[in-house]
């Protein structure tokens, strides 16, 4: 008998441990990122309480890209001439509810993002770090239909010195109008960055409402109006 006890255990064993690793790698799989999000990212949702699509939000957020190959070497994704993607949705990371999806377009060519004019004082190039998009149409869609509508972006991109053991970093500061964020009423609000073929998320920001309802104001100004008269 107990010779069987502990073969029983071994068995038991035997087929706790792969069980265990698989357990272990499914989580790590799960978690992995290629982009991280900075936390202190600064989320503002703003809702004008008119009908969609009439909000804006303001994202600026310091991400790095470390999906670096196991040579060392990168694949080359480049938000400032391949542009990028913001999600915010509801839930939270690994099982979300996208909310809107904007579509960034690149920042510049590949040209002019490697230098910038000649340096006037040490008369050579130097390599260009900060780059803009004013008032640039772009398209935001629902994630949960596929419907989309016509955003405007206005939008700032600063590339950081490279982190050690990273593919690079960059902080975007980007306001995006005239899209529908009625269904982000309270945090956490995730938030994913895609670029190229690499991802990110983060719902730990904070983000910070304001809910503007112009109606609103406009029946207290009338009924004080009224109430002067």
């Amino acid at each position: 008998m107990k010779i069987k006890c502990y073969s029983c255990k071994a068995i038991l064993g035997a087929i706790a441990v792969p069980v265990m690793f698989f357990a272990l790698a499914y989580r790590a799989s799960a978690q992995e990122t290629d982009i991280l999000i900075d936390s202190a990212a600064e989320l503002q949702i703003d809702q004008s309480g008119n009908p969609e699509p009439s909000d804006t939000f303001q994202l600026k957020a310091t991400f790095t890209n470390d999906d670096i190959n196991g040579d060392g070497s990168c694949d080359g994704d480049d938000p400032v001439t391949q542009g990028l993607t913001i999600t915010l949705g509801t839930g939270a990371c690994g099982n979300s509810t996208g909310v809107v999806q904007v579509v960034i377009p690149a920042f510049a060519s590949s040209d002019s993002a490697k230098v910038s004019p000649l340096s006037k004082k040490h008369g050579h190039k130097k390599h260009k770090t900060h780059f803009k998009l004013k008032k640039t149409p772009v398209t935001a869609s629902d994630p949960s239909n596929g419907e989309t509508e016509n955003a405007t972006l206005d939008g700032e991109l600063t590339v950081l010195p490279t982190p050690a053991g990273t593919c690079g970093q960059w902080t975007l500061d980007a306001e995006v109008s005239n899209v529908d964020l009625s269904a982000l009423t309270a945090n956490p609000v995730v938030v994913t960055i895609g670029q190229g073929d690499d991802t990110g998320c983060n719902d730990q920001i904070q983000a910070q409402f304001d809910n503007n309802d112009d109606q609103g104001d406009d029946n207290d100004d009338q009924g004080d109006n009224n109430q002067g008269g």
